[in-house]
């Protein structure tokens, strides 16, 4: 994080009016080192949305294990979950611009152990192990870009906050779109491993890039930061309600992941099933369409409440896909549900860094993004046990509603220590 205002190149600008609608998008991208945080954000995440597919097909070509694949896609994953923590840390500690140049560089090169690995046939160990270190070392780039974000929407340009995290939450959204596509089309015209490595490329082009920007470079750390220990961040005043919240509504959406293609299969029959894919499709379009409405928006309530609305809109669209009764119905309520998660996501993100401890928000991030994986991987593997059982896909997004629902709940509970930490004086 910066400094004190007087102490920041970023904060000594002209106080900042409040333009409306869409052109509060446009302030945004004006702010110092906003297109090269918007653009280079992307390429650098794309990964993020193309390593696990890339990787379990690259596995199950070369091995053909696909029970190989899958447990080195879960790999991956799990040391990403492990390692963006302590990344994020370093982070704080030293400033993003060092944390971002080495991964980087390491992320590349990751790549490169795990394609040979896979290609010399390596034991199944070491094709594992390689699968671990590249998601240990995957660039803390939406952490970084988060923080990065608050830190330019300080001060006099703190109106811009809203619109920028609502920019950022959307433009994540396009990951998982445009990822999965391009591992299809590499892997349909080259090679899985023509995709795994254009996805290391990426990364590293994106990460450099960012941690080279202008808006990067100024971040410093906090100097009134209080130095990390254990959890950090997560047990900060506040963070473990906004932690159970979180892992509320991502074990929904990892049942929703799963539960889906069951539909598709349950209504279409098993060989029918690749309408799963649009399906979700659908789910990001409406999610991307959200967030970008709501960022054109003020909202005067605040952070807490906000999300205590936002949360409920998202119960309601979970509860709108247990009553659908056929694909195209499913379809224009994936759609609609979709809508709701952003606005929910980008008050999570400003939430975040209200109320992390000063010098701690690139880490705060990071233990955000553990959460989520963790407990949307616990989702699919509920959500695999119920929708094999008589009914049990109406069941899985019921209780996708209902975990959902009650982190609606939580998250309106009157002074609760999230909404006494939201409250208090920013550190």
């Amino acid at each position: 994080m910066t400094g004190p205002e007087a102490a920041s190149p970023v904060a000594l600008a002209p106080p900042t009016e409040l333009p409306s609608g869409l052109r509060r998008y446009g302030a945004v991208w004006r702010l110092p080192g906003a297109p090269t945080l918007v653009v280079a954000g992307v390429l650098g995440r794309l990964s993020t949305g193309m390593a696990p597919l890339a990787l379990v097909l690259l596995l199950a070509q070369v091995t053909g294990s696909y029970a190989l694949a899958g447990l080195a896609s879960a790999l991956f994953g799990l040391a990403n979950a492990v390692g963006g923590p302590a990344l994020g840390r370093l982070a704080d500690r030293h400033g993003p611009t060092p944390v971002l140049l080495a991964s980087g560089v390491v992320y590349p090169l990751a790549t490169g152990a795990v394609l040979a690995a896979a290609y010399l046939r390596a034991p199944a160990g070491a094709v594992l192990a390689t699968c671990a270190l590249l998601g240990l070392v995957m660039p803390p780039l939406t952490a970084t870009l988060r923080s990065v974000w608050t830190d330019i929407t300080t001060g006099a340009r703190s109106a811009l906050r809203s619109p920028a995290l609502s920019l950022e939450t959307t433009v994540f959204e396009v990951v998982f779109v445009v990822g999965p596509m391009l591992v299809g089309i590499l892997a349909a015209l080259l090679s899985p491993s023509a995709a795994l490595a254009a996805a290391g490329l990426l990364t590293a082009g994106g990460t450099l890039t960012v941690a080279l920007g202008e808006a990067t470079r100024a971040s410093r750390p906090h100097p009134d930061r209080v130095r990390a220990r254990g959890l950090g961040p997560l047990l900060a005043p506040g963070m473990p309600m906004l932690m159970a919240v979180t892992g509320s509504v991502t074990f929904a959406f990892g049942v929703v992941g799963v539960t889906v293609p069951a539909f598709a299969a349950e209504h279409l029959g098993h060989a029918s099933s690749a309408p799963a894919g649009v399906l979700l499709g659908l789910w990001g379009v409406g999610s991307v369409t959200g967030g970008l409405w709501f960022g054109t928006r003020h909202f005067r309530a605040s952070l807490p409440a906000q999300w205590a609305v936002t949360l409920s809109l998202v119960a309601l669209g979970m509860a709108s896909l247990a009553i659908a009764w056929s694909v195209p119905v499913l379809a224009v309520a994936m759609l609609l549900s979709g809508c709701t998660l952003a606005p929910s996501l980008t008050v999570e993100n400003a939430l975040v860094s209200r109320i992390a401890p000063a010098g701690q928000v690139n880490e705060a991030y990071t233990w955000l993004v553990t959460v989520a994986v963790a407990l949307a991987a616990l989702g699919s593997s509920v959500a695999g046990l119920i929708v094999d059982e008589p009914g049990g896909v109406r069941w899985a997004f019921g209780l996708a509603a209902t975990t959902t629902a009650m982190a609606a709940g939580i998250a309106a509970i009157p002074r609760s220590p999230l909404r006494k930490a939201a409250a208090a004086p920013a550190s």
